[in-house]
Order: structure tokens, then C-alpha cells, then sequence
């Protein structure tokens, strides 16, 4: 996967370079990563690339890069004295915090930021030597679509070592949990190279068949009854109406008197029947035949994965990341893809308390709808947590439960930390991105008023246009509310003149 690099920008290489010779001349490593399935993945080929070369290292899986926790970042730089301190998945859109809190007069001669995510206004000077940044957005390409946090860690591994050829699926299951195939419509630009070079290399299959989570695990009933992506008015949730879908039309439930059969064991003629019927079913509430279409896509099976198990694919494997950082033990994640057994059931076992959360907070969601707020819709659901918020309102947009005529904005107090910040969440149909709006903008900017107006550090806000995040504090969450709702009249108003 050599020629992988040789593809990339000149000035980008440069850059690997300059990090994989940090990397491979540190003395002691930390690494601080993001607690999504892209974080964690990225995290976890981050450290196989360190244990290879014997450089003991210390790592953190963190919610958000901010105020708060970059505090913990220097707490753990005073503790563990590294030289070098490498992020993932976060940072390109809080690099004064980095600069302000990790700095060589702490014993860190070398700081090395890999993120996708939209950079921060910066300084005309640049950044200091002892600072390297790769990220995809500086070198014309979309950290929204081409590569992931996962992808520019690979791109690391591979730089510091040519046979780190394998962790290109753990660059595959990130993407994929950043939906960056679009939900199985396929990867584009660096993701799509990566997953052409790791097929080339036997540790990846692409198959077209159904995208919905747990085709090779769940029993087929319960194989709809969990389905969110999209969610199935009638099946999602409903059991017995999921038993009847099958039966209903000819399709076995069982394989044997105890042998319970999933999507895997059925037949071409089979999986036809069930498709129809599912299309039928999405045809009947939804608007956009899109969403139909959607559920047959790409299928990223990891080849020297178990049979029948959540890591067999990458949108299953990259799920049960998910499961693991959304319930608050993404320590859990990074030890199922560096191996653990152990860590394996347990994952198992949070996986199905998310599960179980998305559905309840999605059914609460379409009972209860959403608020018509200027320029938004506002879901406030206070037994949400803010670990999942996102994919909840995520989930709704597409379900077309909240129309996507604006953005729906989604907030959560019930936070990771424990703090008096509240999460807020936005999530942008791709048609008003594609006019102009920028929910990380927004964020960013209503934050900036906020705290201007007020003199002290009150929100801080960043992401991706379609998709963004803030913490604001929750004394004043209306007034920030507020301030988006006119950040995102403002930008609308002005894309249109």
C-alpha cells in the first residue's frame, strides 16, 4: 500500500514524514482520540503502530476537545511526561486549546494532530515547529466525505511502517462509522483507495446485499425489530409483527428446532421476497423512494474476521464501536480491535443496551415531536443522553419522523462529565448544505457572540457542516438557542442574495 502515499499530495507526504520520523524517534507517547467508532478505531491503529515499534505509550478516549478536557490532556502530559502527543479525530478545530495546554516547557517536543474535521480561524504566522497538523481540508480534500479520523491515522501507520497493510480495515470500519459510504451507496475519494488497496491485499470483500445492521448475527425477526437505519414504521420495535413479516411470506424462522436463521442463511429467492416486502413497507411512509433504495448497498465484509459475528463487517463493527463509546466505556472499543476476547462480550452486551436507547428515545421522539423553532427544529428530550443525541436526531431526519425542509437541532443535559453544560446536537439535510449552510458555522459562531457578549468562555462549538456539536452552559442555553436560530436565518438569507 505504498503507492497509496505516493497518490497524495506532495506537501501532504511531507507532512507524514515529518510525523513518522517523530513517531518513530519518540521516547514515551500519548494519545488522546475521540469516543466515536471513528475515534476509537483511529485510537486503536494509533497504538498497534506504537506497540510495533516499542514505544510504550498511555492513551484517552475523550467526548470533545474542550476547555474542560483538555485540562485532563495536561493533567495526563504532567503525569506520564511524553515527548510526543499525537490527537485523533479532534483538534484541528481546538488547536489554541492544544497550544495553550500542551507545550514543550511540559517535556512534549512533538505534537501531532490527525483530524477530519474543519480547521479553526489561525494565526497568520502558522503553527509552531514542534506542531504537526495533517488533515485532509488543508490539501483540497473533504474531510466530510474522502477520509476519515481513521484514514489519516492509517495514512500515519503505513508512513512509519509499509506493512502495517492490515489495519486498513480498522481505517474502513471508521469511515464507515462516520456514514462517509453514505449508507452503503459506496466510499468516494481517499476511503475509496483505501478499501481498493486493502480488497487488492485479501482483507476486505465488498458485497451488495442488505444494509441493515446485524445481517450476520441477529435472528431474522429481531434483525427488523432493532432496525433504525431506517427506522420501519410498523416493524421497528413491534416483535410479533416482525415474525409475521417472515412467515408471511413463505420465509422460515428457524433452521432446525433450535437454530434460529438470520439474513445470512437465506437464499437469493429468499432475500428477494424479504427486500420487496421491506421496500413495500418503506414506500408506504415515506416521501423519498431514496430511502428504499437505500437498504440494498456496498457491504464491507473484513475477511479475516469471525463468521457470524458484529466484527464480519464494517458497519456492524464500527456499531458496536458506537455501542461502546455512546455508553460511556469507549475503553471497551479500542480493546476489541486490538484483540481482547473479554472486551468482546462486554461490547456485546453495550450494543444492546444502544440499541435498546436509540429505539426508546426515537419512539419518544415520533410521540412527542419535535418544537418548530425559527429557522430549526428544536428536540430537547432531557432522557436522552449526550452521548447519543446526535444519532438520535440524525436518525429522526432521515425517518423523515422531523421533516427536512431545516435543520433539527437536538439537545441533551444529561452529559458524559457531569457538568453544567448542556450538549447540543445539528444535524443539516445535505440540499441546504448544498446552498450554503454551515451547522459548524453556526455553532462556532453563535458561540463566539456568546461569548463576547458575556466576556467569559461560555460555549465552544465546531464539526462538519451537515453534522456539528456545542456545549454551552446551561444557565444560558436559550440565549445560545436563540442565537443560532439567527445564525441560521442570517447564512440562509445570505446564500440566497
Amino acid at each position: 500500500m505504498v503507492e497509496l502515499l505516493d497518490e497524495l499530495p506532495s506537501d501532504m507526504v511531507c507532512l507524514l514524514d515529518e510525523a513518522a520520523a517523530a513517531l518513530k524517534g519518540a521516547r514515551r507517547g500519548l494519545v488522546v482520540s475521540h469516543n466515536d467508532a471513528d475515534g476509537i478505531s483511529a485510537l486503536a491503529i494509533l497504538l498497534t503502530t506504537l506497540q510495533r515499534e516499542g514505544i510504550p505509550h498511555v492513551w484517552r478516549n475523550i467526548h470533545q476537545l474542550n476547555s474542560d478536557t483538555v485540562l485532563e490532556v495536561a493533567g495526563l502530559v504532567r503525569e506520564h511526561s511524553p515527548d510526543l502527543v499525537v490527537f485523533t479525530d479532534l483538534g484541528s478545530g481546538q488547536m489554541p486549546l492544544i497550544l495553550d495546554n500542551v507545550t514543550p516547557e511540559m517535556g512534549v517536543t512533538r505534537v501531532i494532530v490527525l483530524d477530519h474535521h474543519l480547521l479553526q480561524d489561525r494565526a497568520e504566522d502558522g503553527l509552531p515547529e514542534h506542531v504537526t497538523e495533517l488533515n485532509p481540508n488543508i490539501h483540497g480534500m473533504s474531510g466530510s466525505n474522502d477520509v476519515s479520523g481513521a484514514g489519516m491515522a492509517f495514512l500515519l501507520s503505513v508512513a512509519v511502517r509499509a506493512t502495517n497493510t492490515d489495519l486498513s480495515e480498522l481505517a474502513v470500519v471508521g469511515a464507515s462509522g462516520d456514514m462517509q459510504d453514505y449508507y452503503g451507496k459506496g466510499f468516494v475519494g481517499l476511503n475509496a483507495r483505501i478499501v481498493d488497496a486493502a480488497k487488492r491485499a485479501g482483507y476486505i470483500a465488498v458485497e451488495r446485499d442488505l444494509t441493515f445492521f446485524g445481517i450476520n448475527t441477529r435472528p431474522l425477526a429481531q434483525l427488523l425489530e432493532y432496525a433504525t437505519e431506517p427506522y420501519l414504521p410498523g416493524l421497528t420495535g413491534n416483535r410479533d409483527a416482525c415474525y409475521s413479516f417472515f412467515t408471511e411470506r413463505g420465509i422460515p424462522l428457524k433452521s432446525g428446532p433450535d437454530e434460529w436463521r438470520t439474513w445470512s442463511d437465506l437464499n437469493k429467492e429468499e432475500k428477494q421476497l424479504a427486500v420487496q416486502g421491506l421496500i413495500d413497507v418503506i414506500l408506504e411512509h415515506y416521501a423519498d423512494p431514496s430511502i428504499a433504495r437505500g437498504i440494498i448497498g456496498d457491504v464491507f465484509v473484513l475477511c479475516n474476521r469471525p463468521r457470524k459475528s458484529e466484527m464480519r463487517s464494517a458497519k456492524e463493527f464500527s456499531t458496536l464501536l458506537n455501542a461502546c463509546g455512546r455508553n460511556r466505556r469507549a475503553e471497551v472499543g479500542v480493546e476489541i480491535c486490538l484483540g481482547s476476547e473479554e472486551a468482546y462480550e462486554l461490547g456485546k452486551a453495550l450494543l444492546q443496551r444502544h440499541r435498546a436507547n436509540l429505539a426508546d428515545a426515537l419512539r419518544r421522539l415520533e410521540t412527542g415531536g419535535a418544537s418548530d423553532r425559527r429557522g430549526m427544529y428544536y428536540v430537547n428530550d432531557p432522557l436522552t443522553p449526550d452521548t447519543i443525541v446526535g444519532i438520535v436526531i440524525g436518525m429522526a431526519q432521515a425517518a423523515r419522523i422531523v421533516p427536512d425542509d431545516r435543520p433539527v437541532i437536538g439537545v441533551s443535559t444529561n452529559t458524559t462529565a457531569n457538568t453544567q453544560k448542556a450538549k447540543l446536537s445539528g444535524r443539516a439535510p445535505r440540499h441546504l448544505v448544498d446552498r450554503g449552510l454551515s451547522l459548524k458555522e453556526v455553532f462556532a459562531n453563535s458561540a463566539k457572540r456568546l461569548n463576547e457578549r458575556h466576556g467569559e468562555m461560555l460555549a465552544e462549538g465546531g464539526g462538519h457542516p451537515m453534522a456539528a456539536g456545542a456545549f454551552v452552559r446551561v444557565e444560558h442555553l436559550d440565549e445560545y438557542v436563540s442565537l443560532v436560530s439567527d445564525e441560521i436565518e442570517r447564512m440562509l438569507a445570505q446564500r440566497r442574495g
